[in-house]
């Protein structure tokens, strides 16, 4: 069974298989040449090469704590964190063992190779224990409260271990023989054992079930750690070709490492763009649904209003006909019922002209016909049909008497279109006994000239200011409203200003009234 699962690792492994070849033949070929040319680096060299190894070493297991941070704080996966706390340490203890080596100034006690060595130790035995733990947790996800605390913890932590082990030097096992210029037994055997953990960590990996291109680079890692504890193991002189080969190989080893969590927190990302993608494409393809359905509805409600003015139109004609005392003589009570039918008629067919005209403006088929004509003069027009209106239900109609009021340059059917919308909207909102007033003016920029209708109704929650000039919106949309409509005059409104170029507002405050204010050029543009 394990054998098949190996063969089904190689076959992953296919595509990455001469880039693992060829970085073991590089390691192997380095390996080599150490032993073929064995020698011992001069002292006054082997100090800045060996600082410059160790340095980036330790720059390398920082930015590896760093990522894997950042990686635990997306996915929440245990071993990242454990990566994290693992390289956090094994930084301060990589740096102190560099500052402990001979060459470099005291640090904290007397410096030695011996303290340089156990520095090491305790560095590999965090790194391998740290790894280890890290496979075996597998995909497990943890979520940490007050997680940001644990970085800082381990940076304690570490600086407070770093202090004890160069107080208590010479209580500690003793690494490296002075005396026989060579590594103790016990440091051979930590050798292997750490040896032995890691080829444990890598067989685990293997055996996993779901082996991909991270887990290979993990892999490689643990094969270049193994070729540098070897290395370690193997070198006879601080000075020596092998202890500096066994720093190269746990850079590069760290390397991998680094690369390993950067392709994923990269697949991530990569990842999350291709389900933005996806979705952006699911959106706009959504969009486009909704845009053909919307045109579908313009078209249906302009077929729809076609179909029901013919016969609605006939419905009035007949109607005027039947009062026309020519056709015959009706009683009172008939001619009530004809005059009902021949207001609701016309409200009706007013109200499917008013589709129409939404639709057309959809379309992109209305045309204006712009003319100059006073503001004074659509006022009067307007007001005129409309004050019986006001009279019946008892509100004051306050309009300017003055005239020679500044000129539109605007469709003159249209625009009172506009302010008839405007004044309906008064008129239905205002209590009998309340007052609307109609004032006009330049607008102060010299471009244009305003008209604004000021009641004193239920006024109009700021929240919803926005969204009653929106198609069919009401503000109380419910079965037992108050006031009837169709929610579509002052979206009616708004769609005329915006094709003269023009701008409406509102200003309300609820049980006060509301002003509508709408500004149309008073030039040619």
């Amino acid at each position: 069974m394990r054998a098949i699962l190996l063969k089904e690792r190689l076959l992953t492994c296919d595509h990455f298989l001469p880039k693992i070849v060829a970085w073991f033949l590089f390691f192997t070929f380095l390996t080599l040449l150490a032993g073929r040319y064995y020698l011992i680096i001069d002292r006054d060299v082997y100090p800045v090469v060996h600082m410059i190894i160790e340095f980036a070493i330790v720059v390398v297991a920082i930015c590896v704590s760093l990522m894997s941070w950042y990686d635990y704080k997306y996915k929440h996966e245990l071993k990242m964190l454990i990566i994290c706390l693992t390289f956090c340490l094994v930084a301060s203890l990589e740096f102190a063992h560099a500052l402990s080596d001979l060459g470099m100034p005291d640090f904290i006690t007397p410096n030695s190779v011996n303290k340089a060595s156990l520095f090491f130790i305790v560095t590999k035995l965090f790194l391998t224990v740290g790894l280890l733990t890290a496979v075996f947790s597998g995909d497990k996800v943890k979520i940490i409260r007050r997680s940001t605390i644990i970085p800082a913890f381990s940076v304690l932590a570490s600086a407070v271990l770093i202090v004890l082990v160069a107080f208590f030097l010479s209580y500690l096992p003793v690494m490296y023989d002075l005396v026989a210029g060579s590594q103790t037994g016990l440091r051979f055997l930590l050798g292997y054992l750490f040896i032995a953990i890691e080829g444990v960590t890598m067989v685990w990996l293997l055996m996993k079930k779901r082996f991909g291109k991270q887990d290979i680079y993990w892999c490689m890692a643990l094969v270049i750690i193994i070729m540098s504890d070897l290395a370690f193991i193997y070198y006879r002189n601080p000075y020596d070709t092998y202890n500096l080969l066994g720093h190269i190989y746990q850079l590069f080893s760290f390397a991998f490492i680094f690369k390993t969590i950067i392709d994923d927190a990269m697949g991530i990302i990569y990842e999350t763009n291709r389900t933005l993608e996806t979705q952006w494409e699911i959106l706009a393809e959504k969009n486009r649904q909704l845009q053909e359905a919307d045109l579908l509805k313009d078209e249906f409600l302009a077929n729809t209003n076609h179909e029901l003015r013919t016969p609605l139109t006939a419905i009035i004609a007949f109607n005027e006909m039947l009062l026309d005392e020519s056709t015959g003589k009706l009683n009172e009570l008939q001619k009530d019922y004809l005059d009902e039918i021949s207001d609701s008629g016309k409200e009706l067919l007013g109200r499917i002209n008013g589709f129409l005209e939404l639709s057309k403006i959809a379309a992109g088929k209305t045309v204006l016909y712009k003319e100059e004509f006073g503001a004074d003069e659509l006022i009067e027009a307007v007001s005129s049909k409309m004050r019986p209106l006001f009279n019946q239900k008892e509100i004051t109609f306050d309009v300017p008497r003055e005239t020679g009021l500044d000129r539109f340059w605007a469709d003159r059917e249209k625009t009172g279109q506009i302010l008839t919308n405007l004044l309906s909207n008064a008129l239905k909102f205002t209590a009998p006994g309340g007052r609307v007033t109609v004032e006009a003016g330049p607008d102060g920029s010299g471009q244009g000239v305003y008209i604004s209708v000021t009641d004193s109704g239920i006024g109009i929650d700021k929240s919803d200011q926005e969204r009653i000039f929106q198609p069919f919106q009401q503000l109380d949309g419910t079965r037992a409203r108050r006031y009837s409509g169709t929610g579509i005059g002052l979206t009616y409104a708004r769609k005329l200003v915006d094709l003269h170029g023009g701008s409406i507002t509102v200003s309300s405050e609820v049980n006060k009234g509301s002003i509508f204010t709408f500004t149309l050029p008073c030039k040619e543009k």
